[in-house]
């Protein structure tokens, strides 16, 4: 199996994803602050997803999926739709 040199995330997904979590918590009126209480990240770090700046891990992804509370299959399935 030969190693990949260099990995480049998927931009457009980490775009879509960062859109579907930020969708979510405005609709539950909820600020960084308070979905960071929430979920126990840091809202510096939330911000930084809610940009697509950050490739997050999976654990990440259903920590933030717990907080909202939305299914984290369903909230990925929706940013690979858009993505």
């Amino acid at each position: 199996m030969k190693a990949i040199a260099s990995y480049k995330p998927n931009k457009k997904l980490l775009l879509a994803l960062a859109l579907e979590i930020k969708k979510l918590r405005k609709g539950q009126n909820l600020t960084i602050e308070q979905l960071s209480e929430i979920c126990g990240l840091h809202s510096k770090y939330l911000q930084t997803i809610e940009r697509g700046e950050r490739n997050i891990s999976v654990s990440v992804l259903v920590q933030i999926a717990g907080a909202l509370p939305v299914n984290p299959t369903k909230l990925l399935a929706k940013a690979l739709k858009s993505a």
